[in-house]
């Protein structure tokens, strides 16, 4: 893993967390981010602390590609916000084409289906944000 490769290659050369930060320009809080996992760093980022870690750019490139975090760059609020979003569009939307319809809903079944087709959809869409 990139933070487990960051941090062994930092304490190999003796540097803090605080030096390495000075030595790339790199603030204190990423470096510490990165090596705990909670995000994954850009290609620049990787090659600066490739660049005084001795260590192989190539190598951080393979990880940072296989990695859990790469795969899914939205963390958990931009999930929730973006959940809400979606859930307001499409109800908002399904409300509109109600209100503008004159004769619909005619029956209930009718009602039932169209409120199935938004569930439906919200849940679809709602599955493909939040899998992993």
């Amino acid at each position: 893993m990139i933070a487990t490769m960051i941090r062994e290659g930092r304490l190999a050369k003796g540097f803090t967390q605080k030096e390495l930060s000075q030595l790339s320009n790199i603030s204190v809080r990423s470096i510490q981010r990165i090596e705990n996992a909670e995000l994954v760093p850009r290609s620049y980022t990787l090659k600066t602390l490739a660049g005084i870690l001795d260590l192989s750019f190539d190598a951080l490139q393979k990880e940072e590609l296989s990695s859990p975090l790469s795969l899914s760059k939205k963390n958990t609020a931009q999930k929730i916000i973006l959940s809400v979003g979606i859930v307001t569009a499409i109800i908002l939307l399904a409300a509109a084409f109600i209100s503008q319809a004159a004769s619909f809903p005619e029956t209930q079944f009718e009602l039932i289906n169209f409120i199935t087709v938004i569930v439906l959809l919200i849940t679809s869409i709602l599955f493909f944000v939040w899998k992993k």
